[in-house]
């Protein structure tokens, strides 16, 4: 781990053994006490938890330090801003080209085979799978079942590269690819709907998320997303669904699974519900 920055203030003795390891649950705990007290407390208290988050780990995501710029500036910590300028810096210097351009090649992949055509094509394969009603044409359903076939022979060579690239160097992280192309893969892997119960990626996902190589609420979002799909319980409510009721004992169960990996509780989360969608902001 580099060396804890000295930002001309003493950490407590109490904390010293957390900083010899990463603890990103901690940070990410430090940030979310930052992100809500950003228009409610003083500056200064925001960069000092910022500064405690930042020593407890290795590498510190982009947002955040983008997030630090912001307040030092506005604090007038010189010191910490400069940080803040030449860890961004750094960055984008040490992102691996190739691999990122491959995954956005694989990306480029994923997101084809999900444009309006592909999605047609899904909702009358499934009518004629599934509804005894409908009255399709032949023609129609032929071409339609050839696209959903497509649609998941690309879903299928897609995770394989991607889990040759984990496999050769590591998970596909912020620091090696950037920010904009870690997203692009774990989207590749939340659409793995395959992976029903987790078994196939959960140990990377769960390595990577330890190493803060993935942030926790894409974590929690793969995670629940293909639990869901088996119509199994979600592990952290990362995914509302409001229209069903919830115990006393789940609400308790989900903020449990929720702060063991750094994510606000679920009454910090607020739920939009409208006609066709869900919409959740903290």
């Amino acid at each position: 781990m580099k060396q804890l920055i000295l930002f001309g203030f003493i950490f407590l003795s109490i904390s010293q053994g957390l900083y010899s390891q990463n603890n990103y649950v901690q940070y990410y705990q430090y940030i979310n006490k930052v992100k809500q007290g950003v228009d409610k407390e003083q500056t200064d208290s925001l960069v000092y938890y910022l500064k405690q988050a930042f020593d407890l780990v290795d590498y510190v995501h982009v947002e955040y330090l983008q997030l630090g710029k912001r307040l030092a500036k506005k604090n007038k910590d010189q010191e910490f801003q400069s940080y803040c300028e030449d860890e961004l810096k750094k960055s984008k210097e040490n992102i691996n080209a190739y691999l990122k351009a491959k995954l956005d090649s694989i990306a480029k992949e994923d997101q084809r085979v999900r444009g309006r055509k592909y999605y047609n094509a899904r909702q009358y394969y499934g009518k004629c799978l599934h509804d005894t009603t409908f009255e399709y044409k032949e023609k129609k359903r032929i071409k339609a079942k050839q696209l959903m076939e497509e649609w998941w022979r690309v879903d299928s060579s897609n995770i394989e590269l991607l889990k040759a690239i984990i496999s050769g160097n590591g998970f596909p992280s912020e620091k090696m690819v950037g920010e904009e192309t870690h997203s692009k893969a774990c989207i590749i892997i939340l659409h793995y709907d395959k992976d029903t119960a987790n078994h196939i990626m959960g140990e990377v996902l769960h390595k990577a998320f330890r190493e803060g190589a993935i942030k926790p609420r894409m974590y929690a979002w793969i995670i629940d997303r293909h639990l869901l799909y088996m119509g199994k319980q979600q592990v952290y409510y990362i995914i509302p669904t409001p229209w069903k009721k919830m115990s006393d004992e789940e609400r308790k169960q989900y903020n449990s699974n929720r702060l063991s990996i750094g994510l606000k509780p679920l009454e910090e989360m607020k739920i939009v519900v409208k006609k066709n969608s869900v919409k959740v902001s903290y």
